[in-house]
């Protein structure tokens, strides 16, 4: 199991703050997040365990993932 926690933009827009879950990979994650498009998805920074992983990472137990949208600047 792993467990999710859910920051910024995305967490007001999906209403969503943290949730567990058994899911085997990010295209897993992503797709189970609810109000969050594959487009929209493809663009959130992904940490675990307070690391910068790739979109092919695979999940181990006990895995802490943070989602946060992109910095913006302007």
């Amino acid at each position: 199991m792993i467990e999710v926690k859910i920051y910024g933009v995305v967490s007001l827009k999906t209403n969503v703050e943290s949730l567990k879950t058994n899911v085997k990979n990010v295209d897993e994650l992503l797709g189970i997040i609810p109000g969050l498009s594959r487009k929209e998805a493809k663009d959130l920074v992904l940490l675990v365990n307070g690391k910068a992983v790739k979109k092919n990472y695979e999940f181990k137990d006990g895995d802490k993932v943070a989602l946060l949208s992109p910095a913006g600047g302007g």
